[in-house]
């Protein structure tokens, strides 16, 4: 996104829960404040918040806690709120959260299924029938942030065609989700996480563990920014099946989820 590439994102079935409450609540930060100002609250207004989604870890879970504090407070308030103001509201957040936002973690928090974005264009809602089964593997939360990743691209010599590279291949995963063949897509999402690892933003332990789940043929990418010192955030993992993938995780005790994407948006 930062380069002005297309980038695919997709709601998942975990997700965030608040509820307004009149004393205690959550400790709050700058976010929370952030989303309880723009929906309208004031500085007596406290919520709690139970959340599924690992921080940092590429799921956008600052998006997601936006929205439900923006949607939770307008409740609150009796003041209804439709999909594209919640949008241009958590998008607010997005900004304070991440600097630099691109806009794709709203989009897909608000208007769920599978979205296609470039940074200044309008986002495309991707229409796929059939459903797509994968698991996210927690690798770990990074240390680094989104800035310090993108500085750290930047002294790649090879960047500009990997990025480029990495576009094109966005480009075409885009058509075969809405094609036949499974073999097609799990391959371009495997030469996409390979692009990732030569681009420098997948650490050494997350490499093992995408060499292994390789190995077992599966095709392997990471989410979000990634990260190099410690963890790698969240890792897609796409097999047509996954029980000795899943058995193979819960021996070595790594925490994973299944989820879909396509069939019934």
């Amino acid at each position: 996104m930062v380069y002005g590439k297309m980038a695919l994102a997709a709601s998942i079935s975990l997700g965030v829960r608040v509820r307004v409450v009149k004393r205690g609540g959550s400790e709050k930060n700058h976010l929370i404040d952030k989303a309880i100002e723009v929906a309208g609250g004031d500085k007596s207004t406290q919520v709690e918040i139970v959340s599924e989604l690992p921080v940092g870890s590429g799921l956008g879970s600052s998006a997601a806690v936006s929205a439900a504090i923006i949607t939770a407070v307008r409740k609150y308030l009796d003041k209804p709120i439709e999909k594209d103001e919640l949008f241009n509201l958590t998008f607010e957040c997005e900004k304070l959260a991440h600097g630099n936002a691109s806009g794709i973690d709203p989009a897909a928090v608000v208007y769920g299924g599978l979205i296609a974005y470039i940074k200044g264009q309008p986002f495309e809602r991707l229409k796929v029938e059939r459903s797509i089964r994968l698991l996210l593997v927690n690798t770990g939360k990074p240390t680094e942030s989104s800035k310090e990743i993108v500085e750290m691209v930047a002294k790649n010599p090879e960047k500009n065609q990997i990025i480029d590279n990495i576009g094109n291949l966005t480009k075409k995963v885009k058509v075969n989700l809405q094609g036949e063949s499974l073999k097609v897509l799990k391959d371009l999402l495997n030469e996409n996480g390979l692009l990732l690892e030569k681009l420098g933003v997948v650490g050494e332990m997350a490499k093992k563990l995408s060499n292994k789940l390789r190995d077992m043929g599966a095709s392997v990418k990471i989410t979000g920014a990634g990260g190099v010192k410690t963890g790698s955030g969240m890792m897609v993992v796409m097999n047509p099946d996954l029980t000795q993938i899943k058995k193979l995780l819960d021996n070595q005790q790594i925490s994973y989820f299944e989820t879909e994407i396509g069939g019934k948006q």
